[in-house]
């Protein structure tokens, strides 16, 4: 009969970085990605999501962020995880309070937001650039069983 496998052993199995060469070279790519998206829209207003997008937004953020807070556990995993989920929650709020996001290149709100996102995505992307080499050095090995 197999053993249930908890959440560090299947971290560790399918989705940790450090280990699986693939899934690094994803966090990297996605760290990246966002780095160039939140420079592209340094003096841009939040965009807002529409009525349709905004279900799937709070879906995001109240469901499969913490599912996946649970199953990545990896200190870098977990930032990109939580960096994404408060941005997509600010994207949420600027649905509901409009006048506190106004298209300004001097609004004293958005203009600290979008620059400390950008910092955090370039953190957040350096520390990424760790991932494939320490996969490379130590990849995933599966243990037989010893009887």
């Amino acid at each position: 009969m197999p053993e249930k496998l908890t959440n560090e052993q299947k971290h560790e199995r399918f989705w940790c970085g450090f280990t699986h060469i693939r899934v690094a070279w994803v966090f990297v790519v996605f760290c990246g990605w966002s780095v160039f998206l939140n420079w592209r829209g340094l003096d841009k207003p939040f965009s807002r999501p529409n009525a349709i997008e905004l279900p799937f937004y709070v879906l995001i953020v109240v469901i499969y962020a913490p599912i996946l807070w649970m199953v990545l556990r990896c200190f870098t995993e977990r930032l990109v995880i939580g960096i994404a989920a408060v941005h997509m929650a600010i994207a949420v709020f600027s649905w509901f309070v409009p006048s506190l996001f106004v298209p300004s290149l001097f609004n004293p709100v958005t203009v600290p937001i979008r620059r400390t996102f950008l910092v955090l995505w370039i953190v957040a992307f350096l520390l990424s650039l760790n991932m494939p080499v320490q996969a490379v050095r130590h990849p995933y090995v599966q243990l037989e069983e010893i009887r």
